[in-house]
């Protein structure tokens, strides 16, 4: 059945509160959430957007993604970070995207609301003693609640019952929003108007960080009574996945998301079980000193370290009984993989777990749960206070001067592989405490103001070449940076225009420079095409290739759904391609000569030889930035070349044999 494309968007003024609705239709050229963002910043690089995919009222699992554009100040660009689930509650506010503009007078809550089911209300409401909140909140089990979770209870005692209790949610900043430009958007599922353990983030970017220091704004409180009336059920749906994948949709997302939910090959699930089953010799440890360190050494700590204690207790204690649950939409892969009140991802307990030295369960839950209370990225954070560890442990920062703890209380002298010189669950625990308490000293304390602009700022403005060349990110334009995500690939490093998400290819496979920048392009359009739908990557291995189909069917259209999303990623690359910045440290170089060492395959033929790099022993510094400049020629030749210079979704064949294994 053939539906009206209909989008609406409420635009509000923060200063006033003044708010009205735009109506857009199928020839306005916005066919999804990034569309809007990009065209809304296009006019005004100050907006602040966020909206749901058109099929978002459907029952499509993962549709329901809630994405938010932005200028991030973090990585000084047009940034896109979205947020699992929260769509499924905003879909009742009767609207697909809002815009943000100018200044809330005072530090807010904005509350959306549409209790009838016809017409969205605003309300601006100021949020007294934030601060105060952040700092301790009673829940109504009686736990004390910090930070992001205090201020979403606290906001929720105040205007829960204006809501039904079913549908609405929460998504707010914390304390690292307002003290450094790396704080994230976080938000608990809420169940018969009780926060659930279930937390999803709007994570990289540091676009909760640009919420509230620039429009000044808390808190989005949503929810309401509006349904659509034109929702597609499983039965007008199942149809779309037994012609491309001979069966129901339930079914065949089931077989390709095995690795979110669990892999009975490996006995595991989630990306944190996955993920650290296979890694094995490409393990990144010790903020990535690992990757100086031989093979042998590398699996042995894989070995002794992950796989006999870390992964053992995840399994145990979170794959066996089976503590599943979703994002906060009906969703049957139930990717969130939990032990009490703890989530356990891969990125997140990697970077705030044996990046720092943690290897313990115990031990990386006190931390990863003291990192999102205060809002920060895991990810950028991990990687930040890693770097600040090795800097003390080896004497080159005096921890006193910045206001952190004493040396003598870390346990990050060198990079280990052995059981007997690591107490894994005493040392970890050090560590972890250590990490947590240069956590608070960078939000609260002045000496350590320096570190409140990133790593990169932090790395530049030391003054010490041993500190600077430790550190590990990518450069953005003059102060702009992003720690990589956790794969010990070069696409997590590439001159992409916007990085921290999965617009790279990131297999382990070795790639030419200039093929690697090609396939970071098609990776770019294609995951591009994702959030434009509002949908979970984790479905990618069905989505790249129906959601096209399913949304030019439904509603009629006739867009080419490549080359819409193509022009797209050309427009934000032709905008903020040029600020990107090559590799600069040691350690930066290191990783790569270690992944062309270690990791990559060497090509057997002598043509393929010659295009495989080498390092200059004497230059390693000058052999990453001819690496990275060659990923970016690759890059923007592609750009160049047009839509049909990358390769389409892949067919229902290759997707079932890339995805029903779990990759």
């Amino acid at each position: 059945m053939t539906v009206p494309f209909v989008q609406k968007a409420l635009h509000i003024d923060l200063a006033t509160a003044d708010h009205d609705i735009e109506h857009i239709g199928a020839s306005d050229g916005v066919i999804g959430p990034v569309d809007f963002g990009w065209r809304e910043y296009k006019k005004d690089r100050d907006v602040f957007t966020f909206g749901e995919g058109k099929l978002a009222s459907s029952t499509i699992p993962g549709s329901r993604r809630l994405v938010f554009c932005a200028h991030s100040d973090q990585w000084e660009g047009f940034y896109i970070s979205s947020m699992g689930g929260a769509a499924y509650k905003f879909q009742h506010v009767g609207v697909n995207y809002v815009s943000l503009r100018n200044r809330a007078a005072v530090p807010s809550v904005l509350l959306l609301n549409n209790p009838t089911g016809e017409e969205p209300q605003v309300r601006i409401e100021p949020v007294e003693n934030y601060r105060g909140i952040w700092a301790g909140y009673d829940s109504p089990e009686g736990d004390r609640l910090i930070g992001i979770y205090a201020l979403q209870q606290a906001l929720l005692d105040a205007h829960g019952d204006e809501y039904d209790p079913n549908r609405v949610r929460i998504a707010c900043v914390g304390p690292s929003a307002e003290m450094t430009i790396e704080g994230v958007i976080g938000s608990n599922t809420i169940k018969k108007g009780l926060m659930q353990a279930v937390v999803d983030w709007a994570g990289r970017g540091g676009l909760g960080s640009r919420l509230l220091r620039h429009h000044n704004i808390l808190a989005i409180m949503f929810g309401g009574e509006w349904k659509d009336a034109f929702a597609p059920k499983t039965k007008e749906l199942n149809h779309y996945f037994i012609d491309h994948y001979g069966d129901r949709m339930t079914k065949v997302d089931q077989a390709m998301t095995t690795k979110y939910h669990y892999d009975p090959k490996l006995k595991s699930g989630g990306t944190f079980g996955v993920n650290y089953t296979n890694l094995k010799d490409k393990i990144l440890t010790f903020n990535y000193r690992s990757t100086k360190r031989t093979r042998s050494e590398r699996i042995r700590q894989h070995t002794d370290f992950i796989v006999k204690h870390y992964l053992k207790q995840f399994n145990e204690e979170t794959i066996v009984p089976k503590n599943f649950d979703h994002c906060g939409e009906p969703c049957s892969v139930a990717c969130k993989k939990l032990f009490g009140k703890y989530k356990k991802d891969y990125e997140p307990y990697h970077a705030l777990g044996p990046q720092c030295g943690v290897f313990d369960q115990r031990a990386a839950e006190l931390l990863n749960d003291h990192a999102d209370a205060m809002g920060f990225d895991a990810i950028q954070i991990g990687g930040t206070l890693a770097w600040i560890m090795e800097c003390v442990a080896d004497n080159l920062l005096d921890p006193d001067k910045f206001g952190f703890p004493p040396a003598d209380e870390l346990v990050f002298s060198h990079f280990t592989d052995d059981i007997n010189e690591f107490d894994i669950v005493g040392d970890s625990m050090k560590n972890a405490r250590y990490a947590m308490k240069v956590i608070d000293a960078i939000l609260n304390d002045e000496r350590a103001a320096i570190f409140r602009n990133g790593i990169r700022a932090a790395a530049e403005g030391l003054n010490s070449r041993a500190c600077f060349d430790r550190a590990v990110y990518l450069a953005h334009g003059e102060k702009g940076c992003m720690v990589p995500n956790q794969y010990w690939v070069p696409g997590m490093g590439s001159p992409m225009p916007l990085m921290g998400k999965y617009y790279v290819y990131y297999g382990s496979d070795f790639l030419p420079p200039d093929d690697l920048g090609r396939k970071n392009v098609e990776r770019m359009v294609h995951e591009l095409i994702n959030d434009n739908c509002g949908v979970c990557r984790f479905h990618r291995g069905w989505s790249e290739a129906l959601m096209p189909v399913i949304m030019n069917d439904r509603f009629g259209l006739n867009i080419d759904f490549k080359e819409h999303h193509f022009h797209l990623a050309r427009e934000i690359n032709d905008h903020q391609s040029e600020t990107s910045q090559p590799w600069a440290t040691r350690r930066m170089a290191e990783m790569l000569e270690g992944y062309l060492t270690y990791v990559a395959k060497p090509p057997t033929s002598t043509e393929d030889q010659a295009k495989y790099p080498q390092m200059d022993p004497a230059d390693p510094i000058g052999s990453a930035k001819a690496f990275w400049r060659a990923i970016r020629e690759g890059q923007e030749r592609t750009f160049r070349l047009g839509p049909d210079a990358i390769a389409g979704a892949m067919t229902p064949k290759q997707q079932k044999e890339r995805f029903a294994g779990g990759e």
